[in-house]
């Protein structure tokens, strides 16, 4: 009976063994992200202490000019989005990143006029492949290829006053931070970071 038990100890203690080994090196392989302080990140946000006239970016026509068309990214929001004083209703806002006084923004735009201008938190910079690998690029069809040798040929041979850059690649993650929204804009070479309380 005495080496039945011990047996049965044994087993067990082997079987703890292997697994918090196995645990152990698994671990190894799992990056290791900083978990951030939203509640710390927020108080420490100050809304912008200014306004644009009218709600007009004065950016915004040398961007319509310079681009083939719009280079903002439109987004759609299911909820409300509240940041210190602003909430921000339920819509589809194009955002765009504007530096002010030392200071970067994302401005929320609705029919080409500022609405909204909330702060970042955090810059980053895109990795090289990432709009490659989170955005599909569907083989474009003949009448794409058209169009597009068209604008090209427009830009370059009629002279330089015609000629347009590609619109900046952008993609927007949205993210569930307990009793925050985090959100991410990446646009162009460089990631914007914005944090919003839930309603």
């Amino acid at each position: 009976m005495a080496i039945t038990k011990l047996k049965i100890t044994s087993l067990i203690l082997l079987f703890s063994l292997i697994i918090s080994l196995n645990s152990t090196f698994a671990n190894e392989n799992i990056p290791n992200y900083e978990t951030k302080d939203f509640d710390e990140i927020y108080s420490q946000l100050q809304e912008a202490d200014f306004d644009y006239i009218f709600g007009l970016d004065p950016h915004q026509t040398d961007d319509y000019t310079k681009y083939m068309h719009s280079p903002y990214p439109l987004f759609r929001s299911g909820v409300n989005l509240v940041f210190k004083s602003k909430t921000i209703p339920p819509g589809y806002y194009l955002l765009t990143p504007r530096e002010k006084n030392g200071k970067t923004y994302i401005l929320f735009k609705e029919n080409g006029k500022v609405s909204y201008t909330i702060p970042v938190y955090e810059e980053d910079i895109v990795p090289e492949t990432f709009y490659e690998e989170k955005m599909p690029h569907p083989k474009p069809t003949f009448s794409q290829k058209a169009s597009k040798k068209f604008m090209n040929f427009i830009g370059t041979k009629w002279g330089h006053k015609n000629q347009r850059t590609p619109i900046p690649e952008a993609y927007i993650e949205f993210n569930d931070k307990g009793s925050y929204w985090d959100m991410v804009l990446y646009y162009g070479f460089k990631k914007y970071y914005l944090l919003f309380k839930k309603d």
